[in-house]
């Protein structure tokens, strides 16, 4: 039995698990048809052959010596995007060359998909690699068409079916993690804005208490701030009791010396009689 993709084994390696000879298609395809010649035969074998000893680059250049033979072979242009992918995720020098492998390989892949009608059996395996080069890209709906597009194809192929399947679970999974995320922020959102509400209703009501004890404030601080004003008072008081305390003191000694030259004038008066 053939091994499919299991999401769990090496990224890009991945996409050619299902492929029979170590990823790779034999000329015996075209020659069915009628369309492959002995050269095109001769470079698709030894691009096989390169391809399993792991020379993925060698491969690739055979691949495209059998296209310059047969530029229709589905086969060679299968293979060579396998070859690609497979250049990628071994041997790129850096990411950009990377990036450049994995987007010609996949235009090899999406040119031999689009020949449902010439080769179904064919474009069902390319539209299944495309679906695992964008499940590795976490583009969980590309997967699933393309999928659902290599069953369509061929409807006896479990493997399509199994990844169909998992791409179908992570998708509702991050979906539903997208919707549980979205309602905590809802959730923390209304929490924030009831926060605001109440600090503001506290803020409220921290002022209209103050408002209601200023007065009471103020009336309390008024026989402190004029204590010299009510000394002063106090001080002219006692002026004008001691000015009347003197004057009546000064009145009596008038009365009194009046009273004793009075007596006095009347006894020499008797005297004189």
């Amino acid at each position: 039995m053939v091994k499919t993709l299991d999401f769990k084994i090496l990224r890009l390696l991945a996409f050619v698990a299902l492929m029979f000879c170590a990823g790779v298609f034999t000329p015996q395809a075209a020659l069915a048809k009628g369309k492959s010649t002995r050269q095109e035969r001769r470079a698709i074998i030894a691009g096989n052959k390169l391809y399993k000893e792991g020379k993925f680059a060698e491969s690739v250049l055979e691949y495209k010596n059998a296209l310059q033979e047969n530029p229709e072979s589905a086969v060679a242009r299968f293979n060579l995007g396998l070859g690609r992918i497979s250049m990628a995720a071994k041997g790129a020098e850096n990411d950009s060359v990377k990036a450049k492998l994995m987007q010609e390989g996949a235009a090899d892949l999406t040119e031999v998909a689009g020949l449902a009608a010439r080769n179904p059996s064919l474009s069902s395996k390319a539209n299944y690699n495309l679906g695992n080069m964008s499940f590795d890209k976490q583009d969980y709906a590309g997967a699933i068409n393309f999928y659902k597009q290599a069953l369509r194809l061929n409807p006896n192929f479990p493997e399509a079916r199994r990844n169909l399947r998992i791409a179908q679970l992570r998708q509702q999974k991050n979906q539903k993690d997208k919707n549980q995320d979205k309602n905590q922020n809802k959730n923390q959102d209304k929490k924030d804005q009831d926060k605001k509400d109440q600090d503001k209703q506290d803020k409220d009501e921290q002022e209209q208490q103050d408002k209601q004890q200023q007065p009471e404030q103020q009336d309390k601080q008024r026989p402190e701030q004029n204590p010299a004003e009510n000394e002063i008072s106090r001080q002219a008081a006692s002026q004008i009791l001691n000015a009347v305390e003197n004057n009546e003191a000064s009145v009596r000694a008038r009365k009194a010396t009046n009273k004793g030259e009075k007596a006095a004038g009347e006894a020499s008066a008797l005297k004189k009689w």
